[in-house]
């Protein structure tokens, strides 16, 4: 097949060498004939029929260079160009119904490509796996999902029955300098075989090994990634062995990682690795490396050549049990109920395929992304169809022609293929065009996915596994669009043809009307789709935060991360407070250990003593303020106290050494949801709490206050939670909210200097209005209202163009009819009902079929809706009302054109 094609772009030269070869072995022939005695003039003659004719030889000769199939694609295709360029109009409307459906379905597909399916750029992808705890670790754990100790992964190393190597990492934001201020950035904290397991070789110098992690503390290293390296240091081929500044602590440059590696999540790529020995100086008071009961880190392997995961996964039980039942009997390990302790013992090792490696923002996109994509197939659909009726109205135009080519031998099998290569000509220019502006479209998309210190690894470029999408996707359009035409071509016949007036029969009315109540019922599964998104976010929009957002700005320090000591970091947040509040640019202000609306929050299960002793059965979201934080935010105290003097030690204790977050939490406010959760009819106020859920627990903080509910980690989350005195507990890092007067934009940089008036060196992190975090909350529900709109609205015009084209092709056919029925006395507005009732049976019959794609399709993204259901009777309505109206409106003007028509012209028509 490749040589065949190969000898399509040579073959001028093979057709010269066999004209010679012929012509040589021609005039031997006739030669040695004339020789024998044989006239000049027979001879010759005998010599072609011997050869059977030049012309002959020629076409099987060039069978055998060339299948037949690509040599006749091609002349049909030439034939199909020359005729789509004496009809520009037809042309430019039919390429660009396919470039909107090919151009949106190969724009998404390169954003579900990069975050979904494109494995890591490592050595065998499809042998790593996710190895993940299922059941109850009995353990604390910070970070994200899928997370494990760091022992458990040194274990799990060990099993080479199993796994080549099995590492972890962690994600943390650190600050960072190469020589010059401290800005945030992302660093990853990586096992000492990473790189080895990964089979990633470095671009300079060498990558952390299993050296560079044997002992807490030992290895001051780390690896730079590609990127950072050219934007930080320019390339400098001389950076091993110079140093950056991570929390204060420097670290030696080691190596650069290889420019095509961008780590294992493609939603936050890395400015540098460090190796898991160097956690501590990463995290900032983090001390429990070692601790098998702190969760933390992504455990990863790479399974031994021939080992399937669900043999390995099975093979690790017995000794996942036998570890579980060594562990309830190790030092430090937490008292825990009965119940709790079967469950721990209960649990068991999951095992997950993970080519494209770990991400939280492929957990996030993932059914968001495959919703869209949906959304563009049918677009596509939608778009073939209108090509599809298009071609049915060029066939009518052709009708004499192709009744002359099959009184001339043509079969209807070759008018068909012909009308194949026709659309396939269409779509294949459509294809070229949508590529190339894919990239632009890419990049809108990119932009609603938000960045903060670290980048990510999506790019807008067109590489080999999107062309070769493209020109599937392509392809199939351009055989769906033609397949109508084609078909109709395959039932004519030489007598129909010849008998047949011209424009009444080819693309016949029936097969277009088919084709429009097709668009139709796809327009009104996208319009629908469109209209709950855009319900879903208005609704989240109508919900709110609970708490003011417009005249807030926030933003993050971490003393720590800065260098400071926790006391030290303490005393630092109490002095910016102080100048914030003494500041004429702050109106209010105030600090929460943990931010609003990120996603993220401080997590864990309860104890409360109420006459009774109670558990919380699911994590409470907690957080500490500061006693200006409700009236800042705006957040209504229903019942009780807020946070006061009464709730801030003196930062220093009695002997001004020791600082007061060793003393605990002495009060907390909770919300209404907590209250009706847990607490009933009771009255909170007095009512003892403690963090944990454990038999030791000890409840010994006051509730003093109830809340009105408010949204923690995003609007869609309704949860309980409970709230603590800021400068009672670490107290180190945070961040401010700070309520301005007038635009909160103009006032960034006079928060900078009173910032830096305190410590110039201390970094801020996450500048931004509160309305800018809660835009960014709901990126994912602007995405899929923006484009699920933009992609309705070009569903419902392609559906009434096509049908106002049917109607305008009904009324040309129906002509003699209508002016017969006018010169009997018929009225216009008889006519014209005459057209409509037409068109309605098209539209109601459309809708019909539709609901039912509708109520099919719900399930498929009911878990994208907020506060409606998936086959909502208002968006329906709403729907159906536009396109019954727009639909009669496009019917209406062929109609009233038909109306207006003379009986006697109208006698006259052919």
């Amino acid at each position: 097949m490749i040589r065949q094609i190969a000898n399509w772009f040579r073959r001028k030269n093979l057709k010269s060498g066999l004209d010679r070869e012929l012509h040589y072995h021609l005039d031997r022939r006739i030669s040695d004939l004339e020789k024998s005695g044989v006239p000049a003039s027979v001879a010759r003659r005998r010599a072609l029929m011997e050869l059977g004719g030049t012309a002959q030889v020629q076409e099987e000769v060039r069978d055998i260079w060339l299948s037949r199939w690509l040599r006749d694609l091609t002349y049909d295709l030439r034939f199909s160009a020359r005729s789509f360029l004496k009809t520009p109009s037809f042309s430019t409307a039919a390429v660009l119904s396919l470039v909107l459906g090919i151009g949106a379905t190969t724009a998404i597909y390169s954003l579900v490509d990069q975050v979904l399916l494109h494995a890591l750029p490592v050595r065998e992808p499809g042998r790593l796996v996710l190895i993940d705890w299922e059941g109850d670790p009995a353990a604390n754990g910070f970070g994200s999902w899928n997370l494990m100790s760091y022992p458990i992964c040194r274990d799990l190393d060990e099993k080479k029955e199993f796994f080549e190597g099995v590492f972890c990492r962690a994600l943390t934001s650190v600050n960072l300098s190469t020589g010059s201020d401290y800005r945030p950035a992302t660093a990853e904290i990586v096992s000492g075989n990473y790189f080895e397991v990964l089979g990633v070789a470095p671009a300079l110098g060498q990558v952390i090994e299993q050296d560079d992690d044997r002992l807490p503390n030992s290895n001051p290293v780390a690896v730079l990634s590609y990127d950072f390296w050219q934007t930080q240091f320019g390339g400098a081929p001389d950076v091993v062995g110079r140093k950056v500044l991570l929390n204060r602590h420097p670290l030696t440059i080691i190596g650069v990682a290889a420019s095509t590696f961008k780590g294992v999540d493609v939603g936050e790529v890395p400015a540098l690795w460090v190796p898991a020995s160097m956690s501590s100086q990463a995290i900032p008071g983090f001390n429990d490396l070692l601790d098998r009961r702190t969760r933390w880190m992504q455990v990863l392997g790479r399974l031994n050549q021939g080992m399937t995961l669900e043999k390995a996964q099975t093979g690790l039980q017995p000794w996942f049990k036998a570890m579980l039942q060594e562990d309830i009997h190790r030092a430090g390990f937490p008292v825990i109920t009965p119940e709790r302790r079967q469950e721990f013992l209960s649990s068991s090792l999951v095992l997950a395929a993970a080519p494209q490696g770990h991400s939280s923002l492929r957990r996030k996109l993932s059914e968001p992304l495959w919703v869209l994509f949906a959304v563009t197939a049918v677009l596509l659909g939608l778009a073939c169809l209108n090509v599809s009726g298009l071609l049915l109205a060029r066939g009518s135009a052709r009708d004499r022609e192709i009744a002359t080519r099959l009184a001339l031998g043509a079969s209807p099998w070759r008018i068909g293929r012909q009308l194949l290569a026709d659309s396939l000509l269409i779509a294949l220019v459509g294809g070229l065009l949508g590529i190339a502006a894919a990239p632009i479209a890419v990049r809108t998309l990119v932009a609603f996915i938000p960045r903060d210190a670290a980048p990510t690894a999506l790019h807008a470029g067109v590489d080999l596994r999107l062309l070769c999408f493209a020109f599937v996707v392509s392809v199939a359009a351009g055989l769906l669009s033609g397949l109508a035409p084609a078909w109709q071509a395959g039932r004519r016949s030489v007598a129909q043809s010849l008998r047949e007036r011209g424009g009444t029969a080819f693309g016949g009315v029936r097969l277009r009307k088919i084709i429009v109540t097709a668009q139709i019922a796809l327009t009104l599964t996208l319009v629908v789709g469109a209209a709950l998104f855009l319900r879903s976010l208005d609704a989240l929009m109508a919900k709110g935060p609970g708490f003011t957002t417009s005249g807030l700005v926030s933003f993050g320090v971490d003393s720590l991360r800065s260098g400071y000591s926790p006391a030290e970091g303490n005393r630092l947040m109490r002095r910016l407070d102080e100048s914030l509040h003494g500041s004429s640019v702050a109106q209010a202000s105030a600090i929460a250990r943990f931010a609003f609306l990120t996603g993220g929050s401080w997590n864990n299960p309860m104890t409360i003593f109420a006459n009774k002793r109670i558990t919380t059965d699911r994590d409470v979201n907690m957080n500490s303020v500061t006693p200006e934080f409700f009236q800042a935010m705006g957040i209504q105290i229903v019942e009780g106290r807020g946070f006061d003097e009464r709730d801030m030690r003196d930062p220093g204790g009695e002997s001004g050494l020791i600082p007061s977050f060793h003393q605990g939490y002495r009060s907390a406010i909770v919300n209404e949801a907590f209250v009706k959760r847990y607490l009933g009819g009771r009255n909170p106020l007095g009512v003892l709490v403690c963090d944990g859920d454990g038999p030791d627990a000890k409840p010994n903080i006051e509730i003093v206050g109830v809340m009105a509910n408010i949204s923690y980690r995003g609007l869609r989350e309704e949860s309980e939670q409970a709230f603590f005195p800021f400068f009672e507990g670490e107290g180190a890092s945070g961040t401010f909210y700070v309520k301005v007067h007038g635009t909160p934009e103009s006032f960034v940089p006079s928060l900078r200097a009173i910032v830096h008036g305190v410590d110039p060196t201390l970094a801020m992190t996450d500048f931004r209005t509160v309305n800018e975090q809660l835009d960014r909350s709901l990126n994912t529900e602007h995405l899929l209202a923006t484009l699920s709109g933009s992609f309705g609205t070009l569903a419902l015009l392609l559906s009434l163009v096509g049908l106002y084209g049917v109607m305008s092709f009904v009324v040309t056919q129906r002509t003699r009819e209508i002016g017969i029925r006018l010169a009997l006395g018929a009225t216009r507005w008889s006519a014209i009902r005459l057209v409509l009732r037409d068109a309605a049976a098209m539209i109601f019959t459309g809708i019909g079929i539709g609901l039912l794609f509708v109520l099919a399709l719900g399930r498929l993204v009911q878990a994208q809706l907020y506060d409606v259901k998936s086959f909502d009777p208002t968006a329906i309505i709403i729907t159906v009302l536009i396109l019954c109206s727009m639909g009669l409106g496009a019917a209406f003007i062929p109609a009233h054109r038909a109306s207006g028509v003379s009986p006697t012209d109208a006698l006259r028509v052919e």
